[in-house]
């Protein structure tokens, strides 16, 4: 998902992608973003930086060859990923973009003006996606929208099917951080991905813990 091109910058984004010669790319925090969010909804995976650059591909190789955050796009129990909850709260995100005469993005060298764009979402969203059946495993996947950094606190109860928890007589869950490729530890009742970042993800699979 997506392509990496600027690795002399802090973005290692597309060049000249969605914005023309203007967009600065993907963030560190955004390229995670991205790729978990096509891993949680099952989205073929493809890859369209440059893979003879070894700079870019080393770049964001912990996050395309993240072989959790694969096994979760390719497992099948009963659904394919979705959002399930989302903030009230509203963020307002605005860019530039180089457009020609006929309103489309410029080509590199094409006479072109900049138009200002402007696109409103939740401040956070979280989706799941069931890895294993009877909620024996579910992935969770915390989106901070928003630019500035925030506490995302999940509330075990509120996770599709998850078979631990509150509802399930107080059994705890374990949690895993995907990024991080270990346990993040057990929770009874809900968990916080602390001052997340802007524009990144936390991604987690949890679990029944009996006995723990």
């Amino acid at each position: 998902p997506g392509c990496w091109a600027y690795p002399d910058m802090m973005e290692v984004g597309c060049q000249h992608g969605p914005g023309g010669s203007h967009d600065p790319g993907l963030t560190d925090e955004e390229t995670r973003a991205h790729f978990g969010a096509w891993c949680i909804v099952s989205s073929p995976l493809t890859i369209s930086h440059d893979v003879n650059n070894e700079s870019i591909t080393e770049r964001i190789w912990d996050v395309i060859s993240n072989r959790e955050a694969i096994a979760i796009n390719q497992a099948y129990a009963g659904h394919s990923g979705s959002p399930f909850k989302q903030s009230e709260r509203q963020v307002t995100h605005q860019w530039s973009e180089r457009i020609n005469r006929d309103g489309a993005i410029a080509a590199e060298g094409e006479e072109s003006t900049m138009r200002s764009r402007s696109s409103t979402t939740s401040a956070w969203q979280y989706f799941y996606k069931p890895v294993e059946w009877n909620g024996a495993k579910v992935a969770v996947l915390l989106m901070n929208h928003d630019k500035s950094p925030q506490d995302l606190v999940l509330n075990l109860e509120s996770v599709p099917g998850l078979a631990c928890g509150p509802k399930f007589d107080n059994t705890p869950c374990k949690v895993r951080d995907v990024w991080a490729k270990k346990d993040a530890g057990v929770f009874p009742a809900k968990y916080t991905a602390a001052n997340l970042a802007g524009h990144d993800a936390a991604f987690l699979t949890i679990e029944p813990c009996p006995g723990c």
